[in-house]
């Protein structure tokens, strides 16, 4: 899990941070001949750039030395206001009041919680315990979303309704408590969900959230809080749920080098959106395709780009545009340690490897289908070419390398 948490860029919120891979002070890689590496800032730099996000596709990571500090405990407090309120705040205090700092954002109510925290050395206090906030409130929450898989309008009366019931309906409303860090930074992501983060320069935050708030809400020029948002897709009957993640990393500074694909900005923080789609009893929900196409769209014209362990929908040829010149290098440090394509797989081929000859032990996607229930099952082989695509398993094994049957 901690190789897999550092090959895709995982993150935290906080201002004093970078993404993880920043705090990799060296790594051991077993590549797909069987001979492991050593990698650092100062040996095997760009295999170890190259594998600070590896997407999986460079080897197995199986030692990593890191920067790390004792078990902690936090003070948090989370508050709920206007999302006009947090605006304000934006450039001067919100994300640099406390070491951590998260924020909330529900568009149909137009507010938001901020979640602050800062280390302590005081006595752990639980958080206030309510009777809606356990069982009782997952199953209400749970059938609420299930209920507006078929009525979606009644989606903005369900954000109104359970965020006031979690957070509170009153604007300035506050909580707190002492938790250790393993606590408090713990997010409980209730069910099954999608899950689209772009990562956008933390400027561009305030504009970005008022122009996805004015295009959800439908808002007239004459309603205060409208801007124009140039969305050139439709929201008539558009219904999404609540809330949009809003967390920020700060990588300007890293001591380390850069991973060939990071996401994050080089100028300034980033910020990260993430639009959360639960999926009520598994079933996937109607609006995901419109609102991600949006979505993706707004992101883009910021120079966004999206979180790779998300389920973003950008095309491959999108993706290399991002890059440019460090996909490339990535690309060829990747087939150079794997050669024969042993750690690739469809999502590598459809994304970032573009459209060249596929390896001899590249998994290839032959068939996809919706199941009635919700999700999709897909089915592969391992070392098919394009005209096996429509055939079955059986016939593609032949593909193999004798080399690798040892």
């Amino acid at each position: 899990m901690q190789s897999g948490a550092i090959s895709t860029g995982t993150h935290g919120s906080t201002l004093r941070h970078g993404i993880l891979s920043a705090s990799i002070l060296s790594l051991k890689i077993t590549l797909s001949n069987g001979k492991t590496e050593t990698c650092s800032p100062t040996q095997n730099v760009e295999l170890f750039r190259a594998s600070l996000i590896s997407l999986g596709a460079i080897g197995i990571i199986t030692e990593v030395t890191f920067q790390a500090v004792p078990e902690f405990t936090l003070k948090w407090e989370q508050t709920v206001d206007t999302d006009l309120s947090m605006f304000n705040k934006w450039e001067m205090t919100l994300w640099k009041q406390t070491e951590f700092v998260r924020v909330w954002w529900f568009p149909y109510t137009r507010r938001a919680v901020v979640w602050t925290a800062e280390k302590t050395d005081l006595a752990p206090v639980d958080p206030p315990k309510s009777y809606y906030g356990g069982k009782l409130g997952y199953h209400i929450y749970h059938n609420l979303l299930a209920l507006g898989q078929h009525i979606p309008r009644i989606l903005p009366f369900v954000e109104w309704f359970v965020f006031g019931m979690q957070y509170g309906f009153k604007n300035g409303t506050k909580s707190s408590a002492i938790q250790p860090s393993r606590q408090a930074l713990l997010m409980d992501c209730l069910y099954s969900q999608f899950v689209n983060e772009w990562a956008i320069p933390l400027s561009k935050g305030p504009e970005a959230l008022r122009r996805l708030s004015s295009w959800l809400n439908h808002l007239p020029p004459s309603d205060p809080d409208y801007v124009p948002h140039g969305i050139p897709f439709s929201a008539e009957g558009l219904y999404v749920h609540a809330p949009v993640e809003v967390r920020v990393t700060d990588t300007t500074n890293g001591t380390t080098p850069r991973p060939h694909l990071d996401f994050t900005c080089t100028e300034e923080p980033t910020l990260y959106l993430n639009a959360t789609l639960y999926r009520p009893y598994d079933a996937d929900p109607p609006c995901r395709a419109r609102y991600y196409e949006a979505f993706e769209y707004l992101m883009r014209e910021y120079g966004g780009k999206p979180h790779w362990a998300k389920n973003f929908e950008t095309s491959g040829a999108d993706i290399e545009e991002m890059y440019g010149e460090t996909l490339t290098e990535w690309r060829n440090i990747r087939n150079e340690v794997d050669p024969e394509g042993m750690f690739v797989g469809e999502w590598h081929r459809r994304h970032i490897l573009g459209d060249g000859p596929r390896f001899a032990l590249e998994e290839t996607e032959v068939a996809r289908r919706k199941l009635r229930s919700g999700g999709v099952r897909v089915e592969g082989v391992v070392g098919a070419d394009d005209r096996d695509r429509e055939s079955g398993s059986e016939s593609s094994y032949d593909l193999l390398r004798a080399s690798e049957m040892k």
